[in-house]
């Protein structure tokens, strides 16, 4: 019998999960995961929180050879490092206080199945080392126990975290990101497929009529372009929110009032973009002559630095007028510290 720990992305029968999309981007998903499901491989999954990362382990999973198997999903973050050990190894009696029984840990329980480590990336570098020693001796001991386990287990990972980055900082395993990189799978913010969110719109509601006993709320046109509009920083599992909210009260009025297009980085990183274009536009070949006309010697890196300086100083009082004139907004915008956003302020004197 099948071990899921959450039904959720499950059609009726529980047999496969739903992946609801026609863009290129799920397509290919779909490639990689008939590729991929029947190697006896690791597979790490990369993405945004919100993407789905969990239904494409699922699909593996079932997809192979371990489908009629235990799928576990064990949350890396959701745990403090030393209750997430037990829960991964499990302990004997005595192991500690409180230890008055001898129990299983995850990995025991998904034997010839799938073990799902979600947001690996939060894992301690101690349980790092532990997981790296199962993958390499296919062995686990419980806590309070010298005796070695053996388990046949195909590995899962997913992380919204740059692991790169992690291991530079000294925080992520290099020889383990490795050994869970063998292939690897990027899911897609919702933002990058907007050809699916009419599909999306219409799965979920219907999903949640039945399942809250409720009548479809008409989502009409105006609605549909906000959709478009709108930055979906939460990604599907935001739009399944608002959706289900929708159904439950009834009301699509909270739509405008919950996804403000006004605050979406998306929409004033775009603008800004685009003034950007301008700005390098006013710096043409006449500019230039005019610089250098009746001067003998003039540094490059003069013209350059003067073109810099120019370009800065109009970018950030774009931003600046973007946002209301919030600093501290700004700054975020610009991707600058408060502090180096408040000195070229007073440098080129905005006011």
């Amino acid at each position: 019998m099948t071990e899921i720990i959450s039904h959720k992305g499950f059609v009726a029968d529980g047999t496969y999960p739903v992946m609801i999309g026609e863009s290129a981007a799920m397509n290919s998903i779909r490639e990689d995961i008939a590729k991929v499901s029947d190697k006896q491989v690791t597979v790490l999954i990369r993405g945004e929180s919100g993407t789905g990362k969990e239904l494409v382990a699922q699909a593996i999973h079932l997809g192979s050879k371990r489908g009629e198997e235990s799928f576990v999903h064990v949350n890396c973050a959701a745990l403090p490092s030393e209750l997430l050990e037990s829960e991964l190894f499990g302990y004997t009696k005595g192991a500690f206080t409180g230890a008055t029984y001898n129990k299983a840990g995850r990995f025991e329980r998904a034997h010839k199945g799938t073990i799902f480590l979600d947001e690996i990336g939060s894992l301690s570098v101690p349980l790092q080392a532990k997981i790296l020693q199962v993958l390499e001796d296919e062995k686990i001991s419980r806590l309070g126990s010298v005796k070695e386990t053996p388990v046949d287990v195909r590995i899962i990972a997913a992380t919204n975290s740059n692991l790169e980055e992690n291991i530079v900082q000294g925080t992520f395993r290099n020889d383990l990101f490795y050994r869970l990189n063998v292939i690897s799978i990027r899911v897609p913010l919702l933002r990058e497929r907007k050809e699916d969110i009419d599909l999306l719109t219409d799965y979920f509601m219907h999903k949640y009529c039945n399942e809250l006993g409720k009548k479809p709320v008409h989502i009409d046109k105006g609605i549909r372009d906000h959709f478009q509009r709108y930055h979906w920083p939460g990604n599907v599992r935001e739009l399944e929110n608002i959706i289900r909210g929708m159904i439950a009260l009834q009301k699509k009025d909270i739509v405008y009032s919950e996804l403000k297009l006004e605050e979406s980085a998306f929409a004033e990183e775009e603008e800004l973009g685009s003034r950007g274009t301008v700005l390098a536009q006013v710096w043409d070949e006449r500019k230039i002559k005019q610089m250098i006309k009746g001067k003998k010697d003039i540094p490059l890196k003069t013209i350059t630095g003067q073109y810099v300086a120019e370009v800065e100083e109009k970018a950030i009082y774009q931003a600046l007028e973007l946002t209301r004139w919030n600093r501290k907004k700004a700054a975020e915008l610009l991707q600058v510290s408060y502090k180096t956003l408040l000195n070229r302020i007073d440098e080129f004197d905005l006011r």
